[in-house]
């Protein structure tokens, strides 16, 4: 028996099977490679672009791209930090493996690049940056022809600005785009370019503004004064990115895919920070994601998508594949699935998750994105307690395992690697090798995280008791090394019985929720400022066995990176590897 349609039902299918044709050519290579330029805007959180739903009117440049391309509605990083970000939109592979895991660490040897993978497909790859601490000097020039960066940020006796504002990045794209005509016409062209201007302090790129008290805390507080300032920081940019677009255009044509993104947000008055981006809440995770150019069909994506899904469609789109063994996926293939009729028929749940982690120095805390489900599992407050008690107690020598040292710098270095996934506390007890040495104590998390600003005097001995989360590697040095003599320690769940423990220094340091106890979940389709935590025991039992999962999978894989000796420690003591 023949099938009859209805009249709607035939419109339905010849409707269907119209949009899937038009979708087939989305992220597909046209016959000439297009131009690509990567546009990176530092420090901009996706909610204050008016095509992201804000009242201002912050960017009509980028909005207008917005309306010819592909908007990512739910784009997030998987570490709001400048180096670290940036590392994963350029190799498509987590902190841990490229080992950018905090700003001023160098991109691991063996790491493949976007920048890479388009050279070897025949582009001409060329970038501008605003800031040493993605430059070459972190590996961040891997790939690239030619890097225009400032100066090294130790090189301040240059005299040379650490930081570019968008005029200056703007001269230098144009003098790169330039060299390319004069010296690879024939090749197509990758141009990354990175503006600053959005970073704190707010309006830094005016010459006419004193920013004397820019870092004083009650100048700071005045939220409704730093959000106008902000903002005046989008629209700037909005204007250079509007320049160097128009620019691109007239020079090479329009044969162009655009992309503009940024490598985290910032909070302004959210969740107890009044400038920063030191948190993984929605407003330093998620950042703008436009896409547009030729075969990017316009719209909006809904789906979860990471910066890390971005290298890997542009090298596509370039006729290019990266070698790195990749953690993300094709964002444009991905959408393409999502808008196509099949896909709107028979939708299911998203089941994709995302593991975010905070930066080592401002945040232990890490997170779970699942659709709508931001779950924030609160290392933070492990932190609060510590005790140090000079001489030791009795009995002498604590009854606890052995630990050997490394003479480093003059100092006797004792390290504890314990992988927990929950927090535990590390008791140290060191006996100097004579009673009567003057010595000092430095308990730190590598790198660069301290226990307490200044070291501990003693004499004789010491016993140390310190609080560990995140798969924490807890170092405790002696000085100077002629007074070390034997090391114990011990690892507990609870706190050992003893005097009342004090606040550590590192307390201070973190910030967020550092003064909440428990875990946090929001769905911020319901709550997108994220303000009503609504976890249960039954939901946080679920979720926190998801998240040491993916967490422990992505801290302990067996193909990450060929990565220098001297990073091994240090990825391994922030419980990476």
């Amino acid at each position: 028996m023949p099938f009859r349609f209805s009249l709607r039902q035939t419109i339905f299918f010849v409707s269907a099977l119209l949009t899937a044709g038009a979708l087939v050519s989305l992220g597909a290579p046209v016959r000439r490679p297009p131009t690509i330029v990567l546009i990176s805007i530092d420090t901009l959180r996706a909610d204050h672009l008016s095509s992201y739903g804000y009242q201002r009117k912050t960017s009509p440049f980028i909005d207008s791209v917005a309306e010819d391309g592909l908007l990512f509605d739910r784009a997030i990083v998987p570490e709001p930090q400048t180096s670290p970000s940036h590392a994963s939109m350029l190799t498509g592979v987590i902190p841990s493996k490229h080992g950018v895991i905090t700003n001023g660490f160098r991109m691991a040897a063996g790491v493949d690049t976007l920048a890479a993978a388009l050279k070897r497909a025949g582009y001409d790859t060329a970038a501008v940056v605003a800031v040493g601490h993605i430059g070459s000097s972190r590996g961040f020039a891997t790939g690239f022809n030619r890097f225009s960066e400032p100066r090294s940020l130790q090189d301040r006796e240059s005299g040379e600005s650490t930081r570019r504002d968008a005029d200056v990045v703007n001269a230098e794209a144009r003098r790169t785009i330039d060299e390319h005509l004069a010296r690879a016409q024939a090749a197509p062209l990758f141009l990354f370019i990175h503006y600053f201007d959005c970073h704190y302090p707010y309006r830094y790129w005016d010459k006419k503004e004193d920013q004397s008290r820019a870092y004083a805390p009650e100048e700071q507080r005045q939220t409704a004064k730093q959000i106008v300032r902000y903002d005046d920081g989008i629209a700037w940019t909005d204007q250079h990115v509007r320049q160097v677009v128009a620019y691109v255009r007239e020079k090479l044509g329009e044969n162009v895919i655009l992309v503009i993104t940024a490598d985290h947000g910032e909070q302004i008055g959210d969740h107890g920070n009044p400038v920063n981006h030191a948190d993984i809440y929605r407003e330093t995770v998620r950042v703008p994601l436009i896409i547009a150019g030729p075969g990017i069909a316009p719209g909006r994506a809904q789906e979860r998508v990471s910066i890390l899904d971005l290298p890997i469609a542009l090298a596509r789109l370039g006729g290019a594949s990266l070698h790195n063994a990749l953690d993300g996926v094709d964002l444009l293939r991905q959408a393409e699935t999502d808008r196509s009729w099949m896909s709107r028929l028979f939708r299911p749940a998203s089941t994709r998750s995302f593991l975010v982690v905070g930066g080592p120095t401002y945040t232990r805390s890490i997170a779970l994105v699942k659709g709508s489900s931001w779950y924030i599992k609160n290392f933070d407050q492990a932190y609060r307690y510590a005790r140090v008690q000079t001489p030791a107690p009795p009995p002498a020598a604590l009854h606890g395992r052995i630990v050997r040292g490394r003479n480093i710098d003059g100092q006797q270095t004792y390290t504890v690697d314990v992988h927990q996934y929950r927090p535990f506390w590390v008791t140290f007890e060191h006996v100097a090798s004579s009673p009567g040495c003057a010595a000092s104590a430095l308990a730190t998390i590598e790198p660069g995280l301290y226990y307490y600003r200044n070291p501990i005097p003693f004499k004789g001995s010491i016993r140390i008791t310190l609080p560990a989360a995140r798969l924490d590697a807890v170092t405790l040095s002696i000085s100077p090394a002629k007074c070390a003599g034997t090391t114990t320690y011990t690892v507990s769940r609870e706190l050992p019985a003893g005097p009342p423990p004090e606040p550590p220094d590192i307390f201070k340091y973190l910030v967020g929720r550092k003064m909440t106890k428990g875990d946090e979940l929001y769905h911020v389709d319901d709550d997108p400022m994220m303000l009503r935590n609504i976890l249960d025991p039954t939901e946080r039992e679920a979720l926190d066995g998801e998240l040491q999962t993916l967490f422990i999978a992505s801290a302990s894989r067996g193909d990450t990176q060929k990565i220098p000796p001297e990073q091994l420690r240090a990825l391994r003591s922030l419980g990476y590897l």
